[in-house]
Formats: structure tokens, sequence, C-alpha cells
């Protein structure tokens, strides 16, 4: 290197050597700025300054003197620094310079070489791996060569020293991940492997859920620890580790703190592709090198709370995946240890506490259950305990996804994705003979397995809880599965179902297990919260009555975080309004549950009695309004016939023990409403002498009321009414009993319809997206011979029939539902559905303006005068006020509350004028008038809507007390 002409940057450059043979030589300080300086000034001199520092490294390498290869490491490193745009120039020299010192396998020039490809990597950018590919290789083959040191088992001094060099180069390159895919690939296949290899050596499973706790924010003691703490030690971690490496005094500890941070920078990054690779090394490492799979799968729940929060759903997505190939490829033993690798990994991803924000849950749970369908519905040559293995892993993975709650709909999004493919397998397993595919074992096992999956959702949320608030799974989400009661009756074509019979038995006891757990567990839960605090907090309303009291608000900061409902509210969810919905729906099941080919065991029975009974505790009488119609269509028609099948006495002996029950528990329910009254009513005797009557003539089916039975203490026990000629009296409640057990209390009068018509079709989109429209008959087994109409319900239907063929309904159906007792009357009463009616409350009354106002522009349309003069001859009194109720158009006086309609001001009623009609009435031992004042309510029905409650029958005995509650302000400002 000696000439007697050296050109300017040879003689800057040689001048940055100290004198000497020392080997921790540095570059002499001054001279180095001012070769800084040179070479950045000009691209040309640049190259001229590297092409002589690689031939310099060589000469010195070839002489072994380390401490000028020092020196050549540090300008190299402060060339990157200073020249960093330009590093195209002359980083493919550097990476050869890097070589040349990593040949000596010198520690300490080592040490250096790792710190100089420290900067380069980080100064480095696309554009260098994009367009020159010798770099790329001289690159990579620089990166294997670092890596490999830490590899190299037989280096027995300076062990930590070797393994700090490898795994700062990995920390390194991760900062070169994203450029291209292939090297990309290359990096982490070499780097993955040799960090899990340290990181287990020196951590067991203890140690790693022990970060876990930490990196999770949370302490065995459930306390939260500081994050500013947290990063404070780590940063002190860091700097004593640099010290340490430069003093050649490393320890263990060192070592494994450096191993963490290399793979936490790996999966630390906002590239998707590069979080999909790393997860997909680390579980593959873990895989072929056989790996205890516990620890493995601590060390990637380790890696993913390193992702930023919202992308750590790509490794759960980059697991499902590849299980999806897997599925796609078909499972086999061959492939069965890597299928339960991946399945494992991912459970353990969705069982801890990891929060994966963006999530796609329901695209999570659909893919989960497609898994386990194929699994089971697939022919593979796997064994029964190895489908089971897996099958159990994908249960949990969908109970842990669904009970770690990140949005309010959850869990009831959840548990529609579930009944919803139990829908969709059912429907697969009614096929055409030639188009079986399917073993009828696999698809009840895949049903059941299903249920199952819902059942653990339901345990797992009993037993945990969770500060986020949520809502609960409904009835309503469980429509699209009641075809499981009665799966022959679901389709009306030619397809004929795989399923056996006991098959089908099977299914439907576990259906009705894991429904009664959901309404003990899901639906009572949230409403038994709801009714806690509207007994604290809402203002009651006394049925007939307009007095209200203000209950304890105590716990008003409470009410604000409940959605449940008080189910056991009348009319909650319009389940007493509205005919369509889900308690009619299930009612009906049950009954096209018995109408099978075999009678079902008594064992299955009694679930489905218990299930009614828990709905009758948590509905009250939303249950009872919809059970009605049901009871009078299940009882067994005694005055017709004595010969029943198996099949009706079924349904006849659950009929009486429901009604039974329903009475019992009523009064429990609604305790300052009804005081008692349904166990004193003539009804709660007639349902026990029935029922005695029944055990006593053998129509009566024992064992299947729930234990313990209060039927059964009571056996023997009653003398049942005799005929005049000794015999006893066939005993049958009729929906006359039923009315007059409701027109018996204020209460129940506003809400239980008698003469509710048995619900005979469902709305397809309610149920399902291949359900069948029910036929107009009822499939009772009963058939018609026992059909059960009196001589006031035959003529009653026949009206109402004729009625409907020559209606001219000038009105729109009105159905906007207030909340108020009314709208539990007013819906449907056009259809003359509903007959035992009370008046309803003084709210009702401030309905009936609007309803005028609304409807008086459709009379103009007709042509219809708005009302007619009806007149009762009784007295004076009587003619006017009638008059004036009907807005008799000659005596209007538009000085009085007038309504503007098409031709002139009707005259409103006030309050007083309903009063006083309404005490003349009421009035004892005054006759109706020759039918007269029959005939003018008659005709007044004709001048109000459909849907109006004025067409409401007045059968309460308390509408003058409901009259008051509008004295006062309220006569001022309303009328009728």
């Amino acid at each position: 290197m000696n000439k007697i002409f050296q050109h300017k940057h040879q003689k800057l450059i040689l001048q940055c050597y100290p004198a000497g043979k020392a080997t921790d030589k540095k570059p002499n300080s001054s001279e180095l700025s001012y070769l800084l300086y040179y070479a950045s000034t000009r691209r040309v001199k640049l190259e001229k300054v590297i092409h002589f520092l690689r031939e310099k490294t060589q000469h010195d390498a070839a002489r072994n003197r380390t401490g000028n290869l020092q020196v050549t490491l540090a300008i190299i490193k402060e060339l990157i620094v200073k020249c960093s745009e330009n590093l195209n120039v002359f980083a493919p020299q550097a990476c050869i310079i890097l070589k040349i010192c990593l040949d000596t396998k010198d520690i300490a020039v080592c040490k250096s070489v790792v710190k100089t490809y420290a900067e380069l990597c980080e100064k480095m950018d696309g554009a260098l791996f994009g367009g020159d590919k010798e770099f790329v290789q001289d690159f990579t083959d620089l990166t294997q060569q670092l890596i490999s040191f830490g590899k190299e088992k037989n280096i027995s001094q300076n062990q930590y020293d070797w393994q700090m060099v490898s795994l700062k180069a990995i920390y390194a390159i991760s900062n070169c991940l994203g450029f291209t895919s292939s090297s990309s690939k290359k990096f982490i296949a070499v780097s993955i492997p040799f960090l899990i290899q340290v990181i287990m050596h020196n951590n067991n499973i203890s140690s790693l859920m022990q970060r876990l706790k930490s990196s999770l924010n949370v302490e065995s003691d459930g306390k939260r620890l500081s994050r500013v703490q947290s990063q404070k030690s780590q940063t002190q971690v860091n700097n004593q580790i640099e010290v340490d490496f430069d003093n050649d005094s490393l320890t263990l500890t060192d070592v494994n703190e450096e191993a963490m941070n290399a793979l936490r920078a790996f999966f630390n990054n906002n590239a998707a592709s590069q979080i999909s690779e790393v997860t997909r090394a680390v579980v593959q490492h873990v895989f072929t090198t056989n790996i205890n799979l516990d620890w493995g799968i601590v060390l990637l729940e380790l890696c993913v709370t390193w992702i930023p929060i919202q992308l750590r759903f790509v490794s759960c997505s980059t697991l499902l995946a590849t299980l999806n190939r897997i599925n796609i490829e078909g499972a086999s033993k061959s492939n069965y240890p890597l299928h339960l690798s991946y399945a494992k990994h991912l459970l353990g991803l969705l069982s801890t506490g990891i929060n994966m924000i963006g999530l796609s849950i329901s695209d999570i749970i659909q893919q989960l259950l497609n898994l386990q369908t194929d699994l089971i519905l697939k022919p593979s040559d796997l064994s029964k305990p190895e489908i089971d293995v897996l099958t159990n892993i994908y249960s949990e993975c969908i109970c842990n996804v669904t009970t770690h709650i990140y949005y309010y709909d959850q869990v009831p999004d959840s548990i529609q994705e579930i009944l919803v493919k139990v829908d969709f397998v059912l429907d697969s397993s009614f096929v055409d003979s030639s188009e079986q595919t399917s073993s009828s074992e696999r698809i009840h096992d895949l049903i059941v397995q299903f249920l199952d999956n819902i059942s653990k959702i339901f345990l797992i949320l009993k037993n945990k809880t969770s500060t986020i608030s949520r809502n609960h799974v409904n009835l309503e989400h469980w429509d699209i599965s009641l075809g499981l009661l009665a799966p022959d009756s679901e389709f009306d074509d030619d397809r004929n179902t795989i399923l056996s019979l006991q098959q089908i038995r099977s299914i439907q006891a576990k259906y009705l297990k894991v429904f009664d757990e959901f309404l003990n567990i899901e639906l009572a839960a949230a409403s038994r919260s709801a009714y806690e605090v509207i007994k604290k907090q809402q203002y009651k309303l006394d049925p007939g009555s307009g007095a209200t009291h203000l209950s304890d608000g105590s716990d008003s900061t409470n009410d604000n975080k409940l959605n449940g409902k008080n189910l056991m509210e009348p009319d909650v969810n319009q389940y007493i309004t509205q005919q369509q919905n889900f308690i009619s729906h299930f009612l009906m099941y049950a009954d096209r549950f018995f109408d099978g080919q075999e009678a079902p065991s008594t064992e299955l029975v009694l679930l489905l009695v218990k299930v009614l009974k828990d709905m009758i505790e948590i509905l009250g009488l939303n249950f009872v309004s919809n059970f009605i119609p049901f009871f009078h269509h299940g009882v067994l028609r005694l005055d017709k016939t004595t010969d029943f099948t198996q099949r009706q006495m079924y349904k006849d002996t659950i009929a009486h023990i429901l009604l039974y029950y329903i009475l019992k528990t009523l009064d429990d329910q609604y305790e300052d409403e009804l005081e008692g009254y349904c166990k004193s009513s003539r009804l709660y005797k007639m349902v026990l002498d029935s029922v005695e009557y029944r055990r006593q003539h053998g129509l009566w089916i024992h064992g299947i009321d729930s234990s313990p039975s209060d039927l059964e203490l009571t056996k023997g026990k009653r003398m049942l009414p005799k005929d005049a000629n000794g015999n006893d009296i066939r005993l049958r409640i009729k929906s006359e009993n039923i009315e007059e057990f409701a027109c018996g209390n204020n209460f129940l009068i506003v809400w239980l319809h008698p003469q509710k018509p048995l619900l005979t079709e469902i709305e397809k989109p309610q149920v399902s997206t291949h359900m069948s429209q029910f036929n107009n008959d009822s499939r009772n087994t009963n058939n018609t011979a026992y059909m059960d109409y009196d001589e006031h319900s035959a003529a009653a239907a026949a009206a109402a029939a004729t009625a409907a063929a020559h209606a001219d309904h000038f009105a729109p159906q009105l159905n906007n539902h207030t909340g108020f007792s009314s709208d539990a009357a007013t819906t449907d009463s056009e259809k003359g559905l509903y007959t035992g009616l009370g008046l309803g409350t003084a709210q009702d009354i401030r309905q009936i303006r609007a309803e005028i106002l609304q409807f008086s522009q459709h009379f103009q349309e007709r042509g219809i005068p708005y009302a007619a003069n009806y007149t009762l001859t009784n007295n004076g009194n009587t003619t006017s006020t009638i008059s004036r109720l009907n807005g008799d158009l000659d005596s209007f006086d538009q000085t009085n509350g007038s309504i503007y309609t098409f031709n002139s001001h009707i005259n409103c009623p006030r309050v007083a004028d309903l009063k006083e009609t309404l005490s003349i009435n009421n009035l004892k031992g005054v006759p109706a008038g020759n039918g007269h004042a029959g005939m003018a309510a008659r005709n007044m029905d004709q001048t109000v809507s459909n849907n109006s409650i004025l067409s409401k029958n007045l059968l309460s005995t308390d509408v003058d007390s409901i009259l008051a509650g509008l004295d006062s302000d309220d006569e001022a400002a309303f009328v009728v």
C-alpha cells in the first residue's frame, strides 16, 4: 500500500488509521470527518473511496491486522450514515468488505461487523433489492453467514458472544423483510428456527406463561401492570445488553432477552404478509422439530401479543387458511399430525385473553363450522377417535371466539350462524333415494355436535364475566331451528330423510336439552335482571286505573346497563298482539312433534314438558295467551267420541298439565295484580276434576309430568261431578270456561283472548329459507269429527267468513303499536278474534281522537257520512247523548271540540257524554228498549276503523274507574 504517488482519497483514508499494531484501534476523528466530507461531495469520489477500502480490507485480512479491520469497519459504518442517499453506489462493495471481515472469525471483528451490518439494514430501501440481483445474493449470503455463527456447536469459547452476533443480525434483518417476498421468506426461514431454539433452551413453559401474562398486562393476582414501568424496564434491559456485549461480559439472560427482542421485531410490524409468514414459520418449526406442542402454543400466543392489535387477526386467519387447505386436500392419516398441530395452535390463540381488533367473528364461525362439517361428513381414513379430537378442538374454538366479547350482538350472531348451519344440514338429510351421499350416522353426529357447541357457549357465558355489556340471545333466533322438533313435516316434496327414527329422537332430545339450557341460563338471566330493575324503578300502572305509583329509584344507575327485557311483562315483543311469534311457532311444532310414525318415548316427552314449563316460568301471560288456542286444539273431544289414539291422549295430558301449572304459577308471577285469583277460580277446580276424570277412565298418560308432580299427589282425592243417572260427567274445558276465567279479573281481561284462533300457518321468512308453508289445516290427529265448534263459535266463524268475503274496507289497517294495553285488544280485532276484552285504561281513550282524525279523509273518499244518527227511545236524555256520541250532523255544536271533516265540523263528545251513556246502559233492571240499544251498538261498530280500540266489547266491570281517570284537565283536553 506504500506507493510513491497516492491519490487524494487514498491519502485521506490512510490518515484515518492510527499507527501501531493494536487490535482495538479506532479511526482518527478529525481525519475521518474530512474523509466523510470528501466522499459525500460527489458520487465518483465515493466510488473511489469504497474501492480503495475494499482493497485495503483484503490486504489487512490477509495479514491478520484486526486493528486495521476495526478502523475500516468504523469508516464503512460512518459512510453508510453520512451517504445513505447514495447507498446504492457502495452497498455491494460494503457487503464484500463485511464478508471478508467475517472470514477472519475473530470475535472482536465480527462484533464490529454486526454493528455495521445493522446500520446497513437500517438505511437500505427496496430499490436495492429490486434492481441489483448480484447485490441481493451477496447480502443474503452475508446474512446467512452471520446467523450461522450462533448455530455452530464447535465453538466452546465466547459462546454467548457468537450467539449474540447472530441474534443482533437477525434483529437487524427484521427491517428488510418488506422489500421482496422471495428474500423475506428466505430471511424468515433462516431466522425463526434459530430464535425458537435459543428461546426453547432458555425458557420452560412456565417462564413463557409469565411473559404472556405480562404482555397481556395482567398479573397472576388480577392487578394491571403499568405500561410506563414495563417500557422503562425493557429499555434498561436493552442498555445492559449493549454494555455487556461491548465488555465481553454477556450472560445467559442477555442472550435470552436479545432472542425475545429479535422475535418481537419480526411480529411487531404493519405488514400483514410478514405477520402471516412468520406465524406459519413458527408453527411449522414447532411441528417439524417435534417441540412440545403445549410449549409451542404458548410461544405463538406470546408472539401474537407483540403484533399491533389491529393486525393480530392475521395470525388467526393464517392458521385457518392452512386448515382450509388441508380440508380441501382431504383429511387423512398422512396429514393428521399437521392438521392437529395447526388446530391446536388456533385454539390456543382463540382461548386466551388476546384481543384481536378487526376479527370477523361471523366469518371465523362460518369457517370453523365448515371445517367441522367436512371433517364429519366427508369420507376419510381417519379413525373415529381422531375425528372426535379434531371436532372437539373446533368446538372449543367456536365457543371461545363466541364468548370473547367484542361487540353487542356477537353472541346472538354466533348462535344464529350455528342454527342456520343446523337447518342446512337437516335440509341435506332429505334426499331422493338415488342421491344419498352421506350416512345418516354422520349427519346425526354433526347436528348433535352443533347443538353441543351451543350448549358449551351458554355454560361458558354462565361462568364467565365480562366488562363489556352484550345483547342476549332471544327466542326469535331459535325460529329457524324449530324444524328439529318435527323434521318429517318440513317438506312437502317427495324427498325423505335418511335419518332413522332413533336418530331423530336422539337429535330431538339433544335439541330440547340445549334449548332448555338457553331458557334457564341465557333468557331467564336477562329477563330476571330487567325485572328486578323494573320492579324498583318503573312507574307501576294499576289495571283499570290511571293512578301511578313511583317505586324506589335507587338503582337507576344500573338500569341503563341492562339490555334485557322483563319477559313476563304482558305483550313484551308483541307476543300477544302479534300472532306470528316464536311462542306460537314453538307450540305448533310441539303439536306436530306427536304426529310422527310412532309415539315418542316418555323420556322425550318429559324433556318437552320441562321446556314448556320453563317457558311458562319465564314468559308468564305471553305464553298463556298463545297457549290457549293450542289447549283447545289438544284436548280430547269427550262429548264426540270415546275412542282416542295414544297421540291424542299425549296431547290432552300435556295440555292439562300445562294449564294446571299455568294457574299455579300466574298467582305468584303477578301477585299484585291477581291476588290469588287463579287458584281460587272455577277454572282451577275444573282442571283438577278433568285430570281426575281422565285418570279414572284410562285417558291419562302417567309419568310425563316433570318430577315432583303435584298432579300425581292429588290422585284419588277428588269427587267427580255426576249426571242425573249417577255417572261421571265427561269433563272438558271449553272456550267459554276460559272466557269466564278471563272476565273475572280486570288484569286478565286485558291480556287473555279466549277466542284467539289456532295459528295454522307460519310465514316463511320468520322460520327458514326452505320452510314449507303450513296448510290451513291444523294437522290435528283428532280429525274433523272432533273439531271444537260450539253453536255460537260456528256461527261466529261463518259470519266472519262472509264478512271477509264481502267487506269493503275503506280505512287502512293500523298497526302502530304504542305499548298501551289496548294494543292487546285492537290488533286483529277486524277478524273478530278477540271477544272477551275490556275497555283498557285511560291511556286507551287518548288514542280515539287521533284515530278519528286519521280516518276522516277515507270517509270523504268513499262518500260515506262520518256517522249515523243513532237514537234510543228509553228517555230524552239518552237520545241526545247517543246523537252526540255518534256525531249527529244535525245537532253539532261548533263551539265544543269539533273536528274538521270533508263537509262540516263534526261535534265530538266529551268524556262527560261517554260517562252519561255508560251510566244509562249500566242501570240495573232497565230493559234495552226492544233491543234498539243493542242494534245501535252494532251499528256504531260500523263507523269505527276495524283496528280501533272502540271496536272492543265493553266487558270490563271497572269502566267507571277507568273514566274517572279522565276528570279535571283531561275532560277539557280530550274527546272520545
